[in-house]
C-alpha cells in the first residue's frame, strides 16, 4: 500500500501554488472529524488517517518554507516511479533468433502469428545484414499489425575461420610433438634415433 500524500489526508487538490490559510484550516478541521473514531460517520471502507497524520499534513502545508520542499519530494517521487516503470510497447513480441523455425529451401526464419497466419513473420539473412549494427530485427505480420522484435549476435565468418585453422594447426603440431612411435611424429623420432646408432 503506498503512503498518503499531505494533500490525500487533508482531501486537498495537490497545488504548487500556496493554498489560502482559511481554506487549509477548513480542511484539516474537516479531516479531524470525519476521521475521529467518536465522530466518524464515514463508511468503513474509506481510509482513516490518524491525529498525527492529519497535523503533519497541516503544519507541512501550512509552512512557507515546508511546502515548497514537499511539493518538489511529491513531484521527484512521481518521476522516479514513471521512470522505473517498463516501458511496453503493445502488439510486440521480444523473442531470439534461436526461438525461431528455419526453412532450408526457402533460406527464410519464420514464426506464426496470433491472427493464424503459419508464416506471418518471415525474413532472410539479408534482413539480418541490414540490421547487423543494432543486433534486432522489427519484423511485421504479414496479415495483421502484430509485430516481432528478433534479437540476434553477429559472428563475424572470417574470425571464426581462423579461430578454427588454428585450432587445427595446434591439434597438429600436438600430434606430432606428443607421439610415442605413433603417428608421423613417432616415425621422424625413430628415423632420427637409428641414423645416429649408426655413426
Amino acid at each position: 500500500m503506498t503512503t498518503p500524500t499531505h494533500y490525500q489526508i487533508l482531501s486537498l487538490p495537490q497545488t504548487p501554488e500556496d493554498l489560502a490559510p482559511a481554506a487549509l484550516k477548513k480542511a484539516y478541521r474537516r479531516a479531524l472529524l470525519s476521521h475521529h473514531p467518536d465522530k466518524s460517520s464515514s463508511s468503513p471502507s474509506a481510509p482513516l488517517y490518524t491525529i498525527d497524520q492529519i497535523s503533519l499534513a497541516y503544519a507541512t502545508l501550512s509552512s512557507p518554507s515546508l511546502k515548497p520542499l514537499y511539493d518538489r519530494s511529491l513531484l521527484s517521487a512521481q518521476r522516479s516511479s514513471a521512470s522505473s516503470q517498463p516501458k511496453f510497447q503493445t502488439g510486440i513480441e521480444v523473442i531470439d533468433l534461436d526461438d525461431l523455425e528455419f526453412d532450408e529451401q526457402a533460406n527464410r526464419w519464420f514464426r506464426s502469428c496470433r491472427c493464424g497466419n503459419d508464416r506471418g513473420y518471415l525474413f532472410g539473412e539479408e534482413d539480418l545484414e541490414d540490421a547487423a549494427d543494432l543486433g534486432e530485427l522489427m519484423v511485421g505480420c504479414a496479415d495483421c499489425s502484430l509485430w516481432l522484435r528478433v534479437m540476434f549476435g553477429v559472428v563475424e565468418e572470417e574470425e571464426d575461420e581462423a579461430e578454427t585453422q588454428g585450432n587445427d594447426s595446434q591439434a597438429e603440431n600436438q600430434s606430432v610433438q606428443v607421439g610415442n612411435g605413433v603417428g608421423k611424429g613417432g616415425e621422424l623420432k625413430e628415423r632420427e634415433e637409428k641414423e645416429e646408432e649408426r655413426s
